[in-house]
């Protein structure tokens, strides 16, 4: 460990220590350039004192405090005279530190702290040496996203069951590096014997990012049939709550519905021992929507001569307009017209497709979600959430352990929106993962370039953070409340970071680190449009009608 002294504690106030620096003197304290060099077991090393995200210690009674460095200023002290009775201004270097563990006397870290220094205890440098080694204890593997920005020579480890198993975000403005980092990440978690990650591709940015590595499925070439659907879900679409006769439209649909799915012959051979509302097997939709129609018209006989109207007369027409309005429209065709999955028994191919099991095996299923509509893309991803985490439920029941699936969730704040009802039945899926996933390894890792509009449930729940540049100041200020009081502070330096680089927080890192993470090979097709390049070239006749009609058939 190093002895080499540069300062000492001029201040302590709740979770944040003061100290100045020394000048330098013999082979001690910090020179003007704050370059310093301390001596190893493999030789001097150059550090470089005072910028945020470094590493500190300070003696204290049990050891050393690691801390990280968060601020520097220049303040001149009180006026001091020389011998010639000269009155000069005496300027200081203060260092705004943020504690983090304890180094104790056999060189081993833990978190947190039972002492704080007192006024003037000694502040000294820490070699990469030391840094390595704690982060290689606790990574638990050697799996790292990059480098540590102040000292490139050094892996960031992290321990990637603590990422994915208590939930992930990855936050950062447009331009940041959101894509770089997910596809860097993902590249990495492939090079794994095996794994099961699903992204959601919100932008068709990744189709070429993972090469034979994933099963790439454009989302509309996919069916996601409307019987896979709950009762719940399947009302979300029918029922309008606010109408009077909602109660009625909902009774008589579950009524219908059990006996649509106990009564098929498909699945009477599939000896279910009881058939529920929310049993995923085939039944007839049109057949159900015929008997609501046949309600919506009905006449009976009159207690005195002729007909009158039915008890439920009427009540149905708005419900069978809405069902019609979405029958009809051919965005809606993967749920509500499935020409492949039409069966029971469809649904192991479905669900060999949608988890990569289908021929040969892959690592990554990319879900080109671009293609869909936006009012439609919150039923479909809802339905692939809840599917996905009641097969780990499932899976672990029969099996007696886990089946380990990461979703990536990319643009979440489209679609898990706080504010939005639209969203709703996709937010709650995924609040459904981000509560109870750990238990059956359904890992959830939110993507957003604006946290504050995310489920607070979801973020909440998530225990590390990958946060890339952020310079509004409602996404700084949303993010800090989400994190302990201790760390809060760094938050200040999510502004001044590069692109593809982050301050990673949380349960998978040691303790908060700044990475430089490492460039995907290939990179995900997410570059900005250069208007000069484009705009200096000659002018070529724009095909404006093969555009409208891609734009028309909603395919090209």
């Amino acid at each position: 460990m190093s002895d080499y002294k540069i300062g000492k504690v001029i201040g302590v106030n709740g979770n944040l220590i003061e100290i100045v620096l020394d000048d330098k003197q013999n082979n001690l304290g910090v020179p003007e350039n704050m370059l310093i060099n301390i001596k190893t077991i493999n030789g001097p090393e150059s550090i470089l004192i005072g910028q945020p995200g470094t590493f500190l210690k300070i003696q204290i009674l049990n050891g050393m405090l690691l801390c990280m460095v968060a601020d520097i200023k220049m303040k001149e002290a009180n006026s001091l005279n020389n011998e010639e009775g000269i009155t000069m201004p005496l300027p200081q270097r203060i260092l705004t530190l943020v504690p983090f563990g304890t180094i104790n006397e056999n060189g081993n870290f833990e978190k947190g702290t039972d002492v704080l220094p007192t006024i003037n205890s000694s502040v000294y440098a820490v070699s990469s040496m030391t840094i390595n080694n704690i982060y290689s204890r606790y990574s638990d593997g050697n799996f790292d996203l990059g480098k540590l920005s102040l000292m490139p020579q050094q892996d960031a480890l992290i321990n990637l069951d603590a990422f994915l198993s208590r939930h992930g975000a990855i936050l950062g403005q447009t331009g940041s590096g959101k894509s770089w980092t997910v596809a860097s990440f993902l590249q990495k978690i492939a090079e794994l014997k095996k794994s099961t990650v699903v992204l959601f591709d919100l932008h068709g940015e990744y189709k070429n990012a993972f090469g034979d590595y994933a099963d790439y499925i454009d989302a509309t070439s996919i069916e996601l049939p409307y019987w896979l659907m709950n009762c719940e879900e399947l009302l979300d679409l029918m029922v309008d709550k606010s109408e009077a006769a909602a109660p009625n439209q909902t009774a008589l649909f579950k009524k219908l519905l059990q006996e649509s799915k106990q009564g098929h012959p498909e699945n009477i051979a599939l000896n279910i021992p009881k058939i529920n509302v929310d049993t995923p097997v085939y039944f007839d939709f049109e057949a159900i929507l015929d008997k609501f129609r046949a309600l919506d018209r009905q006449m009976v006989p009159g207690a005195r001569s002729g007909m009158k109207q039915g008890d439920f007369y009427g009540q149905f027409t708005r419900l069978l307009t809405r069902i019609d309005s979405k029958l009809n429209d051919v965005r809606y065709d993967l749920i509500f017209k499935p020409q492949k999955y039409n069966t029971s028994a469809s649904m192991s191919d479905l669900f060999r497709k949608i988890l990569g099991e289908e021929n040969s095996p892959k690592k990554i299923v990319i879900l080109d979600i671009s293609p869909i509509p936006f009012d439609v893309r919150t039923s479909v991803i809802s339905l692939l959430l809840r599917c996905f985490f009641d097969f780990c439920y499932w899976y672990k029941k029969v099996n007696n352990k886990n089946y380990p699936m990461a979703i990536f969730c990319d643009e979440a704040h489209l679609y898990l929106n706080e504010y939005d009802t639209t969203s709703k039945s996709a937010r709650l899926s995924a609040e459904r993962i981000a509560k109870e996933g750990r238990k059956y390894g359904t890992s959830l890792t939110v993507i957003s370039q604006r946290p504050r509009e995310v489920s607070a449930t979801i973020l909440s729940q998530c225990n590390t953070f990958l946060c890339l540049r952020i310079t509004n100041p409602d996404d700084q200020s949303y993010v800090r409340r989400l994190l302990p009081d201790s760390i809060a502070d760094i938050t200040t330096m999510f502004s001044s970071l590069r692109r593809g680089e982050c301050i990673l927080l949380g349960d998978s890192v040691i303790m908060p680190t700044r990475i430089k993470i490492d460039t995907p090979n290939p990179t995900p097709d997410s570059e900005d449009a250069s208007f000069y390049k484009e705009w200096t070239t000659p002018h070529v006749e724009v095909d404006i009608p093969m555009v409208l009609n891609a734009w028309r058939k909603q395919q090209i």
